[in-house]
């Protein structure tokens, strides 16, 4: 699986937001990956991850910290409007 079906599969299980070290264990603890792609998977998550959010559409997002920033290898995945705000056979703005 590629880091990013791994995370997105992990998050969906486990819910909320997770650092991306725990991501890679979880992932080794759902037989998703093995012994040996576990050294590697924590650094392929946050490579993949730190781009995936920078995309015009991006499935991840990070989460802030309070002051400004954002915590430092924490993602979540983000929520998806998953229906128009306007009712079916309406007009967006309701005439």
């Amino acid at each position: 699986m590629k880091p990013l079906e791994i995370a997105k599969t992990v998050l969906e299980a486990k819910g909320g937001f997770l650092h991306f070290n725990d991501i890679a264990t979880l992932a080794h603890e759902m037989q998703l990956c093995s012994e040996y792609e576990l050294s590697d998977l924590p650094t392929l998550l946050s490579g993949a991850l730190s781009k995936e959010v920078k995309t015009k559409k991006p499935v991840f997002s990070r989460i802030k910290d309070g002051k400004g920033g954002y915590e430092k290898g924490i993602y979540r995945l983000k929520k998806s409007q998953r229906f128009p705000k306007s009712g079916w056979g309406e007009s967006p703005r309701g005439t």
